[in-house]
């Protein structure tokens, strides 16, 4: 819901307002702005109003310039108030601040852009000469004719080996995402970056007298007052993504404890009943906590002539088929709520799914087959099942030479590996999949699929609170033995109905690889040509081909209907992307 956009340097004139059409999606109610001459630079801030907010999120002085898009936690102040505590306190009243946004403020001869600690609300920057542009995405910063548009070859390998751009790097050259937690200064034409929520700092040690006991009840009290926050951040009732598992059913379930007589409305989504559902725990937790439910049926014809409109809203490539039903539901929710809680964060906050081979590669190190050095971390990369082993076949050999093969996939992910803290490996696991895939993936691609409906999405599970608090928590409380996110399912084991909380984890299972053996399937081979693959010139045809025809010999590692849907998405983001706009 809503968005910030704008930039700092030399003037442009009409910039704002081209980048406000670019995101007119995300300004139905409107915008504003607000814009300050300071010396030889101009600053321009732009926000598009929202449904839940009537008061200005945009504000100038003669000196100085503030906006944000998205909610604060506990903060009365006006925004008035706000700037002035900027000026006065700097950069740390920012980090102080709670919530779910992404804050734009100049104070004397620097301009700073701030996001969120978990990265609940996204925003992107580049810089042209003197001049830095900044949006809620990333469309709206070619609105400056200056600003080159060009592929990052990277990126393709990080694309399809996680179904998403990782890190602040983004698909295309000269363009980054502002990573959850981090500060950008913008001061004399120079940009420098600063995180600051370092949440590895609070890792449990053997030497913490907290007692099992303990922990669980840090846990529910940090969830009460994370899901409290979300429900007051609108005057109206807000509703509920439900999806059947323990992380959605625990934030219900926790709103509910907190308020018994509310009778809150939950969305939920289904793809037909040939295909497996988890329709029975859905209706469970209905019943359990006597909510308004709201069912979606999603079918191929519901949505195939929309994908370039849904595409086009995720604006980077996120080719996780998750995307799709975010889309589509939140469209249909925002004609009933403002708000929407989620249960996103429970697996990378509290030692979810894909942690066990990881441990045991750990365990039993590298085979004398393969190198030591990397051998994590190609593990890692081998743990999201996407299309890491198909890459040299996949992509064009030109292409796939020049990004020196998985040499750059390793180095991204080795920081985050031989990092200090955290010390234990659930622990690294756990830090490494909030930075990357949690801010990159789960909660980028919710915030663009619900903004773009007028749809404000908070996640509970994935606040600066539970972050800090899951960090403190003993390893073996998190993953006890094959028991993944042990500890969230203690801390709600008498508010979420117990086969729900035994039941392994399922996740949204969408049918792709049956629809594009069925109903897709000519929409697939039309997408995905060779005539209109080799003319892209970046992935090798008679390989795309072999996938479009489900070759179970040839395709490595299978997903055949996976991979089909991160090679369609690519397309229609690219073609809209470079032919289109």
């Amino acid at each position: 819901m809503g968005a910030l956009f704008g930039y700092c340097g030399t003037a442009q004139p009409g910039l704002l307002e081209r980048m406000a059409q670019l995101l007119k999606h995300r300004c139905r109610q409107g915008w504003e702005h607000c814009a300050v001459e300071q010396d030889t630079q101009r600053i321009e801030i732009g926000h598009g109003k929202n449904r839940i907010n009537t008061a200005a999120q945009v504000i100038h002085t003669t000196q100085a310039a503030l906006g944000y898009a998205g909610v604060f936690y506990h903060n009365s102040s006006s925004i008035q108030e706000l700037l002035n505590r900027l000026k006065t306190g700097g950069a740390q009243v920012a980090e102080n601040l709670e919530g779910a946004f992404v804050l734009a403020w100049s104070a004397g001869e620097n301009f700073y852009l701030l996001r969120d600690a978990a990265g609940v609300k996204a925003l992107y920057w580049a810089q042209t000469g003197q001049r830095l542009l900044f949006s809620s995405e990333i469309k709206a910063l070619f609105a400056d004719s200056q600003l080159d548009k060009k592929l990052r070859p990277a990126a393709l390998a990080e694309y399809f080996t996680f179904s998403f751009v990782p890190g602040e790097g983004t698909m295309l050259e000269g363009v980054y995402e502002l990573q959850p937690g981090t500060l950008l200064t913008f001061r004399n034409g120079q940009v420098s970056l600063r995180r600051w929520f370092n949440f590895e700092q609070w890792e449990w040690q053997a030497q913490d007298p907290h007692t099992t006991e303990d922990s669980v009840a840090q846990v529910r009290a940090a969830l009460a007052l994370s899901t409290e926050e979300c429900l007051h951040t609108s005057a109206q009732t807000p509703g509920f993504f439900l999806s059947g598992g323990i992380d959605s059913s625990s934030v219900l379930a926790m709103a509910k404890h907190l308020h018994p007589q509310q009778t809150f409305p939950t969305f939920s989504v289904h793809f037909g009943t040939k295909y497996p559902h988890e329709q029975e725990f859905i209706d469970l937790m209905v019943r359990h906590c006597r909510t308004e439910h709201h069912l979606l049926e999603v079918r191929p014809q519901h949505f195939s002539d929309r994908l370039e409109e849904i595409c086009w809203r995720l604006d980077d490539p996120i080719g996780d088929p998750v995307s799709m039903p975010n889309y589509l539901l939140a469209e249909f929710a925002a004609q009933h709520t403002p708000v929407v809680l989620n249960g996103e964060g429970g697996d990378p906050c509290f030692g979810g799914p894909k942690n066990i081979p990881m441990l045991l590669s750990h365990l039993y190190g590298s085979p004398g087959s393969e190198a030591a050095d990397g051998w994590l971390e190609r593990q890692y990369l081998h743990a999201f099942q996407r299309a890491y082993t198909d890459l040299t076949e996949l992509l064009n050999q030109d292409i796939y030479k020049a990004i020196q093969g998985d040499k750059g996939l390793v180095a991204l992910l080795q920081p985050f590996f031989h990092a200090a803290q955290p010390k234990h490996l659930l622990n690294k696991l756990m830090a490494t999949n909030i930075r990357l895939k949690g801010a990159n993936l789960i909660l980028v691609k919710v915030e663009k699929m619900t903004a773009a409906n007028g749809l404000l999405a908070l996640p509970p599970l994935f606040s600066r609170r539970i972050i800090e608090t899951s960090m403190r928590v003993p390893p073996h409380l998190k993953l006890e033995g094959a028991t993944e996110k042990s500890i969230l399912k203690r801390a709600v084991h008498d508010l979420v109905p117990r086969p729900i909380i035994e039941r392994p984890k399922s996740g949204m299972r969408v049918p792709v690889h049956y629809w594009f053996q069925g109903e897709l399937r000519r929409f697939a081979r039309q997408r995905l040509s060779k005539q209109r693959i080799r003319r892209l010139g970046l992935f090798n045809p008679d390989y795309v081909q072999q996938i479009v025809n489900y070759d179970a010999v040839a395709v490595k590692g299978q997903r055949h209907g996976l991979k089909l849907w991160m090679l369609v998405t690519f397309m229609l983001w690219y073609e809209q992307f470079f032919n289109a706009h």
